[in-house]
């Protein structure tokens, strides 16, 4: 087969360099921040927020922390296994090495339905607020217009991702920027507010007992750990690309394992302004 391949590829030598994966295309920073961005911190905070509260009240905050836990254990192990073989398919790759061709398409497939299944609603979600934000509201009821907007989004995004990791990581360094800002203007103007009197509603004062995640009972915790790891879902894509980041047998593995730390710290400080 090396001899098919270097006959196929007599006289097109020149080519090679535009071909495949670009390596050291990120460093360490692009790493995490495109590990934070794939998890739509915003997005998922609007999506899981309201209804953990509904469920745990004002022990969202532990929930949240709770959550993390079992997501740190998983990017440790990324890390580690990133170590030892920097593969772009991280688990399938690792688990057919460990347990098989069978078990590798399992996990690879899961990864990859999951993906196309949950891009639709990212791009629909962002579409919708983006008009409504500009006060285009009737856009937002007409199907066509949303989902033909929706379409030309994915379109968009697929394309940067296909001119180069370099540009797509510039454009996630404006992206997550905007959201943390916003996020952090949230919280800091709503814990002002708290502590001033002036919310306009009925509000407690943060305390440390929200950080107990079994005071809401066994049941609703279950409910609210479901959903809490959902909001930590999209840092391994931090590791996706350790066959282009510098240092690729360990930047891409701490990229990921600090992508949750600050994940953590986020969804903390909004959950706490929220109750």
């Amino acid at each position: 087969m090396a001899h098919d391949r270097v006959q196929d590829g007599e006289g097109g030598q020149g080519d090679d360099s535009a071909v495949g994966l670009k390596p050291n295309a990120i460093g360490f920073v692009d790493a995490l921040v495109i590990g934070l961005n794939a998890t739509s911190p915003a997005y998922s905070l609007a999506a899981v927020i309201g209804p953990i509260v509904a469920l745990v009240g004002i022990y969202a905050p532990g929930v949240m922390f709770a959550s993390f836990v079992p997501m740190l254990l998983i990017a440790s192990a990324f890390y580690y296994l990133n170590k030892v073989d920097q593969d772009c398919g991280t688990t399938f790759s690792w688990v057919t090495r460990a347990m098989g061709p069978w078990a590798g398409w399992l996990g690879g497939w899961a990864i990859t339905m999951t993906g196309v299944l949950v891009v639709g609603s990212l791009a629909d979600v962002a579409v919708s607020f983006t008009l409504l934000a500009v006060g285009l509201d009737g856009w937002v009821e007409n199907d066509f217009v949303r989902q033909l907007l929706t379409v030309l989004l994915i379109i968009v995004m697929t394309a940067l991702c296909v001119i180069g990791t370099e540009l797509s990581a510039k454009v996630q360094n404006v992206l997550i920027l905007l959201q943390i800002a916003f996020l952090l203007v949230f919280v800091v103007v709503a814990l002002y507010r708290v502590y001033a009197g002036t919310t306009g509603f009925d509000s407690i004062e943060p305390s440390f007992s929200w950080l107990d995640p079994f005071g809401a009972g066994g049941a609703a915790l279950t409910g609210g750990l479901l959903l809490g790891v959902f909001i930590y879902w999209g840092w391994e894509s931090a590791v996706n690309l350790t066959e282009e980041t510098e240092d690729s047998a360990s930047a891409p593995g701490r990229a990921g394992l600090w992508s949750t730390v600050v994940l953590l710290v986020t969804y903390l400080s909004v959950a706490v302004a929220v109750v």
